[in-house]
Order: structure tokens, then C-alpha cells, then sequence
């Protein structure tokens, strides 16, 4: 699937890491999710998204439901030019996740290609607000000013979808009672940059799992 390029304004708002004891219950967490997604499905944009994402990870709202193996499917079916296959997947992630913003590129890009310029506007809008939540969280030029993540997949959507930038590197970093995923990339015109991704969020929720720090 091509890359979505995506001009955004990044603002140079600061943010810490949540500290582990901030992490809602799971269950606290999915009542916030389903409060929130219910306005996003209602048309209401005006939401505070990276509540909506932290809300979505932490209460796990998933379930049973592989994202990952979805995205391949998706792609797979995107690569064959069945547009119409690859929507429902999308819908179906979406109905999982609304935050989930490769769901998102995948429905926006195929609305496109199948004419459906409405629906395509309102997916556009909604993977905007999604990437400007996790853009606006810093500029990713630090660990200080580290972009917040909740989720690996996150940075492959700001990776791919607003950068366009090609990963050599990544590591996972811990600075300052705060972990960090350090990642190498390569830009359109061929230069290398360092970006800076904060998360607690994902390494807090493996501890909870049982499954320790998760490397890069």
C-alpha cells in the first residue's frame, strides 16, 4: 500500500512519560475507550485522541483480535487490487479500535480508489486528528521532547505514514526513570535522522502481562 503523505504543523509541546502508577485499571480504561469511540462514531472529532489511544491500549480493547495479522491481510488484499476486501478488514479493525490508524490509511486509501470521496474525507479526518495527537506531543528530536506512543505500532504509523522515512535503527533506551525507543531513519532525500519516541505506556503494559521490557 502507498505511503499517505501527510502535511502536518508539528508543535513544539513537551511531554513526560506517564509514570507507571498513572495507568488506569483495564476496565476503567475500556469504559473511557467506549465513551470516547462512541462520539468519534457519532461524528463528534472535537475529543481529546491521545486519551482515546492511551484508553484503547490499556483497557485492551483488542480483545482477541490481532491487529497485526489484520494489517497483512489488508495489505495483501490492497497489493490485489480488491479495495472492496480490503475496506471490509479495515472496518472490521476499526470496529475493534477506532484509534487504530493503520485501519484508518487502509480504509482512506481504498474509499479513494473505489470513488467514495465522502467516506474518504471523514477517514482522512479522523487519521489526521490520530497522527497531530502523537505529533503534537514533541517534536521527536529528543528524549525530552520524545513523541508519546502507545503502542509499537504507532511509530510505524508516524514512520511510514507521516514521514515516509525508511528505519535502519532501533533501540530501546531508559533515561531518566523514563524508556524510550531510539530509532535511525532515512529520509526521501537519502539523510539519516534520529527520532526519539517516548514508551512507558508499552513497556508498563508488558510488565502488567508479565512479559518484562520488550526489545527493539
Amino acid at each position: 500500500m502507498k505511503a499517505v503523505r501527510v502535511f502536518l504543523l508539528l508543535s513544539l509541546v513537551l511531554v513526560v512519560g506517564l509514570p507507571v502508577s498513572a495507568l488506569d485499571d483495564p476496565k476503567v480504561a475500556h469504559a473511557k475507550y467506549d465513551e470516547l469511540a462512541a462520539k468519534v462514531n457519532g461524528g463528534d472529532l472535537n475529543i481529546d485522541w491521545q486519551a482515546l489511544r492511551l484508553a484503547a491500549r490499556v483497557g485492551e480493547v483488542y480483545g482477541d483480535y490481532d491487529p497485526y495479522d489484520s494489517a497483512k491481510r489488508a495489505q495483501a488484499s490492497f497489493e490485489k487490487g480488491d479495495y472492496e476486501g480490503t475496506l471490509k478488514i479495515a472496518r472490521e479493525t476499526e470496529r475493534h479500535n477506532v484509534a487504530d490508524g493503520e485501519a484508518h490509511v487502509a480504509a482512506w486509501s481504498c474509499l479513494k480508489q473505489l470513488g467514495r470521496q465522502p467516506e474518504a474525507d471523514k477517514e482522512w479526518s479522523i487519521l489526521q486528528a490520530l497522527l497531530q495527537s502523537i505529533l503534537k506531543s514533541g517534536d521527536g528530536k529528543s528524549a525530552k521532547t520524545a513523541w508519546f506512543v502507545v503502542g509499537l505500532r504507532e511509530e510505524f504509523l508516524i514512520l511510514g505514514a507521516a514521514l515516509q522515512a525508511q528505519t535502519k535503527e532501533q533501540h530501546s533506551v531508559k533515561q531518566n526513570g523514563h524508556y524510550y525507543s531510539r530509532i535511525v531513519v532515512t529520509d526521501n532525500s537519502g539523510k539519516d535522522a534520529v527520532l526519539w519516541f517516548n514508551i512507558d505506556t508499552d513497556i508498563e503494559m508488558g510488565t502488567r502481562a508479565g512479559e518484562g521490557h520488550p526489545v527493539y
